[in-house]
Formats: structure tokens, C-alpha cells, sequence
């Protein structure tokens, strides 16, 4: 079989009685309903997904059962990897109405800004070393609090307790956007 073929099938097989509700299931246990922003193209990554999981288990295929669960795990992973890539580029860090220091950290044109350079070093004088450590893991290194909980040796709530002590601490560099 050609490659458009086996697309073909694996396309034909999904929409073949209720299988594109695994797309649709998987949507649901990560907690993304239709109202959320990115719901139909999430929902056409999926559908992507299943299209490339089933070429990938040619073996499975006389067992369907068997099948549709490796297919919803791949679905599942390839959703959750894009959830966790938009999130963390565009959701504030800790605050609703800052600018991210995400964006200001790896945008190489904003680094070169001198204002950016100074608010971050301002920041960084009013924390010290175990949160600045946190604040160089999560937004210059991109780790999770997971990551930098095991290389800190810290347990997960002390990340979160740094991390709640940083906002105080920035409160008067930032102002009163910080309440929005």
C-alpha cells in the first residue's frame, strides 16, 4: 500500500463507527471542553494523532480493542505535549494582568532591551538565592516544579511557598498590577 492509501484507511477507520470519540474522550479527561480556546484545533490534533497512531500499530490492527488503547494513549500524549507547550508559553506566571517574565526571558530581542535587563535584575535583588534559583529554573531554563523540586531537593509545596513569597516581595517593583 501507498502512503495515501494507508491514510486513507487509518482516516476511514476513525470516523468507522464511534472510534473519533476516542479523540473526544481523550479531550474530556484532560479537561478541555468545547468552550476552551483552543478546543477545535486541539480536537484536529487529535484527530491527526489517531491517524498517525494507527500506521504506527499495523500488528494490533486484528485486535481492536487493544488497538484503540494505544491509540488513545498516543492521542492523549500528543494533546497533553501541546497543552504543556501553549501553557507555558502563554500563561501569565503568576499573575493575570503582567506581561510573563516567560515571554521577556526567552525573547532574544527583549533581552537585549535595557529596560527588560533592569526590571530583571530588579527582581532578582529582592529574592534571594533559593528564589532566584526557583525563578531561573522555571523561566530561563523552562524546567517544571517537578524537575526543579527533585534538583533542588525540596518538596513541591516549598516550590509553590517560594514561589507565593516571590510575588510579595515584587509586588512594589510591578505596582498594582499585580492585584488584576
Amino acid at each position: 500500500m501507498d502512503n495515501k492509501t494507508d491514510y486513507q484507511t487509518a482516516f476511514d477507520f476513525m470516523l468507522e463507527g464511534d472510534h473519533e470519540v476516542v479523540v473526544f474522550g481523550v479531550l474530556k479527561r484532560l479537561n478541555v471542553r468545547p468552550w476552551h480556546e483552543h478546543y477545535q484545533d486541539l480536537v484536529q490534533e487529535g484527530r491527526l494523532e489517531f491517524v498517525d497512531a494507527y500506521q504506527k500499530y499495523p500488528d494490533q490492527r486484528d485486535d481492536e480493542k487493544q488497538m484503540l488503547s494505544y491509540i488513545y494513549q498516543s492521542v492523549k500524549w500528543r494533546l497533553l505535549d501541546k497543552l504543556r507547550r501553549s501553557t507555558r508559553v502563554s500563561t501569565p506566571i503568576f499573575f493575570g494582568g503582567v506581561e510573563t517574565l516567560t515571554n521577556l526571558f526567552f525573547d532574544d530581542e527583549a533581552l537585549a532591551d535595557v529596560e527588560t535587563k533592569l526590571i530583571f535584575n530588579n527582581v532578582l535583588a529582592v529574592l534571594n538565592e533559593k528564589e532566584q534559583l526557583l525563578i531561573r529554573g522555571l523561566y530561563l531554563e523552562g524546567k517544571t516544579m517537578s524537575q526543579l523540586s527533585e534538583d533542588l531537593k525540596v518538596s513541591r509545596k516549598t516550590l509553590y511557598v517560594w514561589r507565593n513569597q516571590i510575588k510579595t516581595k515584587i509586588k512594589p517593583i510591578w505596582g498594582n498590577t499585580l492585584d488584576g
